[in-house]
């Protein structure tokens, strides 16, 4: 065990303290467990299917080559519900998420180019009809050890119909993991 303030090779800091939560910690703690010594968390050794509680919630996400582009592989059923439809084989460049669009998809880029993992607690505006807020956390995977091919983002979304307006002001907070 690592001392107080002391990482351990492989450990993902924390800086948003996102262990406590049942989900995230879970998530964090599984795909740790898949990097071992790597880089990052191999995809082959990650598989949604061996965490049943948390599938609803989870994205898992292609990312393209030249020009890059993410391609929803995976999305929950508590994900597709709060879409209003399946998601799978959609690109994410083709949804829009209300005025936060921009700096979410910069936020995916980052993660994809950079191996970073990724926290976002955002209120976001589905047109025409759904205004929800999502915190969600986004960690890298990759096929082959050289690059990051894949996204895997665990979501929990709060709906409420209606405007943007109606349910206050929007916010966005992010924390980065490297």
């Amino acid at each position: 065990m690592a001392q107080p303030g002391m990482m351990r090779h492989g450990e993902i800091r924390d800086a948003a303290d996102l262990r406590r939560h049942p989900g995230f910690g879970r998530l964090l703690a599984v795909v740790e467990a898949a990097r071992g010594q790597e880089k990052w968390a191999s995809r082959a050794a990650f598989d949604p299917c061996d965490l049943p509680g948390l599938l609803p919630n989870l994205w898992l996400i292609e990312i393209g080559e030249a020009p890059r582009r993410l391609k929803v592989r995976l999305a929950g059923t508590r994900v597709e519900a709060a879409y209003g439809r399946s998601l799978a084989g959609t690109y994410l460049e083709d949804l829009d998420w209300g005025p936060h669009s921009a700096r979410i998809f910069a936020a995916l880029g980052r993660m994809a180019d950079e191996g970073i993992g990724h926290f976002l607690d955002v209120a976001a505006y589905i047109k025409p009809r759904l205004v929800r807020r999502v915190q969600r956390l986004g960690l890298p995977l990759s096929a082959n050890g050289r690059r990051v091919s894949h996204l895997v983002l665990l979501a929990y979304y709060e709906l409420a119909q209606g405007s943007p307006s109606k349910i206050g002001p929007a916010h966005f907070r992010e924390f980065w993991l490297p």
